[in-house]
């Protein structure tokens, strides 16, 4: 009875940890605010920032995200998609349209973040820049702060988190 007990959390757990997905705005008004007021200074789309980091894998996820206060591009990819494992995060300098960092994901939250992102990336049937493209493309004058995938009963889909001025909106669409 005990064994049931512990393989029905450890499955529970799993399939809580497939469906979790990363917020793909910032959790207060405060944090939108400032991450709206810092984007005015980047001329660099997010859709070129998939673009340069596909250089270095396939784009699992990117975001713009104030870190200790200062304004960054990441990008997550995965490097070799048969191996499985080379998870990166790919930091694109948005001031020139280059990629400042390389850096494997080391950090327990941004490796679980990764692999569920992956898991969901692995259905896809559409990039994630094509994706992001299209929601700008039908959004005019929003830009794109974040791309993010994930499972919606089992179909790849990508949330994107679009901002015009102190206007946010997430888009979703499918990318089976």
């Amino acid at each position: 009875m005990r064994r049931i007990v512990t393989i029905a959390v450890i499955v529970c757990s799993l399939v809580a940890a497939i469906s979790w997905r990363v917020p793909a705005q910032p959790s207060s008004d405060a944090e939108r605010a400032a991450l709206g007021q810092a984007l005015a200074s980047a001329w660099l789309p997010l859709e070129s920032g998939l673009v340069l980091g596909s250089t270095r894998g396939i784009p699992i996820s990117a975001k713009y995200e104030l870190e200790d206060g200062v304004l960054q591009l990441s990008v997550y990819t995965l490097k070799d998609p048969s191996a499985g494992d080379s998870l990166l995060e790919v930091t694109v300098d948005f001031s020139v349209g280059m990629i400042a960092r390389v850096e494997a994901l080391t950090d327990s939250a941004d490796l679980a973040a990764a692999q569920n992102q992956r898991a969901a990336m692995a259905g896809a049937k559409r990039s994630l820049g094509a994706v992001t493209a299209e929601a700008v493309d039908g959004n005019p004058g929003y830009r794109a702060v974040s791309a993010m995938p994930g499972l919606d009963g089992g179909h790849p889909v990508a949330e994107v988190t679009l901002v015009r001025g102190d206007h946010w909106k997430v888009v979703s669409a499918p990318l089976d």
